[in-house]
């Protein structure tokens, strides 16, 4: 899976994600310090890499529902707590396997990642999810 880390999350992240087969790059592999939001969501888009941020709330309104956007490949929001120098293993950690199982599938949705008690949990925010059941 192809990844690109936020200015926020740090380049201590890359090799983290790096061993669970993902191809990593920092913002900060291609641009200074300080590009606008919407630069580096371009550059997720032309290099077909999911997003991952601290700041999503400036992300949302480049994807769907805020946006017409048809294309894009993903973004979790890391939201809700610090990525502290004793924590960043565990998110990515986290986020490594969880892509790695999602593969592909991640295009065109997007997803909070929040603190649940010791560990992390992914959860998607958009397209909602419907669960049906059945009765019986």
């Amino acid at each position: 899976m192809k990844v690109l880390l936020d200015e926020n999350i740090t380049t201590k992240s890359v090799p983290v994600l790096e061993k669970y087969g993902h191809d990593v790059i920092h913002v900060l592999h291609r641009f200074e310090a300080g590009r606008s939001d919407e630069d580096v969501f371009q550059l997720a888009l032309q290099e077909e890499r999911a997003l991952i941020t601290l700041n999503g709330k400036d992300f949302v309104v480049f994807i769907p529902p805020r946006t017409e956007r048809t294309l894009h490949y993903g973004l979790i929001w890391l939201r809700g707590f610090l990525v502290t120098n004793k924590s960043y293993e565990n998110v990515m950690d986290t986020i490594g396997f969880f892509l790695k199982n999602k593969g592909d599938s991640i295009k065109n949705t997007y997803y909070n990642m929040r603190k649940k008690g010791d560990s992390y949990e992914l959860i998607q925010r958009f397209p909602k999810v419907i669960k049906s059941f059945t009765e019986f």
